[in-house]
Parts: structure tokens; C-alpha cells; sequence
């Protein structure tokens, strides 16, 4: 896994070059550097010290950092997008589904308090991810952590291939509401985020930097993918019931910042049952 991070990392860099893309290196390199830093500590520490649980947490770490400072660049070296936007397409689904998002926060605008906890779910899921590893490794299950690191790596392939050919940006992009809503319930969505969405499809970002990265892949939904991920590698484990608490609540946590469609969570869930599947097979059971 080290190896394929390497090589998207590299796939990264050269697509930014040869696409003319203006990137901010030096933050993006801090990331890739951490990441052999963490792997060269997790080799250290388990040939030398012999300490296979604290290896195993280093070396997650590093693959899930690794990953996560890679794809960065090359999802927005993929700016502009060719195909046109199907928020308007997703948008009626939802609505044949019963579902309509500028409703979803009228409500809570009337419990402020239930959308400040829901905020806090949203933003929890990449430490929720970091938790699971340390988890995995601290319980020896070498296998699950193999496989989890595995998913989380397949399942954010598939779904930036889905939206670079299918893209959607979320229905704030389109569906505006009042600002006496958006402060209540404390979103920080606004009409200009959403013409900042619109103009990075068709424009593409001026510069490739940290402080203009921001979810863009709206379908399928990766918050349900890593809310997905944690629940079922948690299984068996003293975890297993707060993270079903926590990650039940993603579901409005995700809906209500208004960068999701419903339909992308079906999808996001399509798209871990796939990636478990085909991780399942890659790494096969021992016994």
C-alpha cells in the first residue's frame, strides 16, 4: 500500500506538471514526508525495539496520511471537469424520494443546539479514522487493519472515478436559504461557497494549496463511506457501540452541511460494499 501511495503520489505530481496546474508544493510535501517519516519510526520500532502494536499504528498512520496528502493533489489537479454538473438530476431523485434539503434546515434552525452536535459528528470523521487505526493495532488485529486501510484506499478511488465522470457538487451549490436559517444552525455553507464550487468545475482553483481544499466529491458520499468503515471494523470491539451511536447520527449530520445529496449516501454505501468485497479477496484470511 506504501508502494501504490507512492506511485499516485508521483502520478499526482506529473499530472499537476503536465496539466499546467499551479501548485503550492512545499504543505503537500510536509505531508508526503510525514508519511515516510511515520513508516520509517513503524520499521525502527518493530525490528529494533520490538514493539509489533505501536509498528502497526506508525505504519497505518503513515498509509492513512499518505494517502490522504496525495490524493489531495491529484483530485484537484482533475479541475476543471469536463462532464456538466447532475445536482439536477440527483436533486429530483431526492425529491421523488421525499426528501429536500432546504427543509431538512428549516427544522433544525428550530434546535440549534441538535445542529451544533451535529457539527461536531461531522467533523469528527478523519479522527473517528485515526481512532480506528490506533484501535486495530492496539488489539494486535493485524488483518483488520490491513483490510481497513486497504478499503479506505479502494473506496476513495472509486468514488473520485464516479464523480470526475458524473460530478456533483451538493444541493447549497443550488438550493439557496435564508440566512436567518444558516446562522442558526450554524452552517458555514453561503451562496458564495456555493459559486466557489461552480467556479472551481468550470474553472478549475488559480493555485493548488491547503487553504482552498475543501470536499468536492458530493456523489457518492465519502462521509458515509468512512462513518461505513468505522462501524464495521469496530465490530467485536468495545467500540463497536459508540461508533453505531456517533455514526448513526452522520447520516443528518452529513445531510444538513448541504455538501450531500441523499442519494450520494445510498451511494457511498454501494461503494463500501464493493471495496469490502474486493479488500476481503485481496487479503484473504490466514487460516
Amino acid at each position: 500500500m506504501l508502494g501504490f501511495i507512492g506511485c499516485v503520489g508521483l502520478l499526482a505530481v506529473v499530472m499537476a506538471w503536465g496539466l499546467e496546474r499551479h501548485v503550492n508544493w512545499p504543505p503537500f510535501l510536509l505531508g508526503y514526508f510525514a508519511t515516510l517519516g511515520f513508516a520509517a519510526v513503524g520499521a525502527y520500532v518493530r525490528q529494533i525495539k520490538s514493539t509489533p502494536r505501536l509498528a502497526l499504528a506508525l505504519v497505518g498512520t503513515a498509509i492513512f496520511a499518505g494517502f490522504t496528502a496525495v490524493s489531495s493533489v491529484f483530485i484537484f489537479a482533475l479541475f476543471p471537469l469536463a462532464n456538466p454538473l447532475i445536482d439536477e438530476t440527483l436533486m429530483r431523485i431526492d425529491t421523488a424520494l421525499g426528501y429536500h434539503w432546504p427543509s431538512l434546515i428549516a427544522w433544525l434552525a428550530e434546535y440549534p443546539r441538535l445542529s451544533w452536535i451535529l457539527s461536531y459528528v461531522y467533523h469528527s470523521s478523519l479522527l473517528q479514522i485515526m481512532l480506528t487505526i490506533m484501535l486495530l493495532a492496539s488489539l494486535s488485529q493485524e488483518l483488520a487493519l490491513y483490510r481497513f486501510l486497504l478499503v479506505g484506499i479502494v473506496t476513495l478511488i472509486l468514488a473520485v472515478a464516479i464523480w470526475w465522470i458524473i460530478p456533483s457538487v451538493g444541493p447549497s451549490a443550488f438550493q439557496p436559504i435564508p440566512e436567518s436559517h444558516r446562522a442558526a444552525t450554524g452552517l458555514y455553507f453561503n451562496p458564495a461557497y456555493g459559486e466557489f464550487l461552480r467556479s472551481l468545475v468550470e474553472f478549475g482553483p488559480g493555485r493548488i494549496s491547503p487553504e482552498v481544499i475543501t470536499g468536492v466529491v458530493a456523489f457518492p458520499s465519502y462521509h458515509m463511506v468512512m462513518a461505513l468503515m468505522v462501524v464495521w471494523f469496530t465490530r467485536g470491539t468495545f467500540a463497536f457501540l459508540p461508533a453505531v451511536l456517533v455514526n448513526t447520527a452522520m447520516v443528518p449530520a452529513t445531510l444538513s452541511h448541504g455538501g450531500h445529496h441523499l442519494v450520494d449516501l445510498f451511494g457511498g454505501l454501494v461503494v463500501f460494499s464493493l471495496s469490502i468485497w474486493l479488500a476481503n479477496r485481496l487479503i484473504p484470511s490466514r487460516d
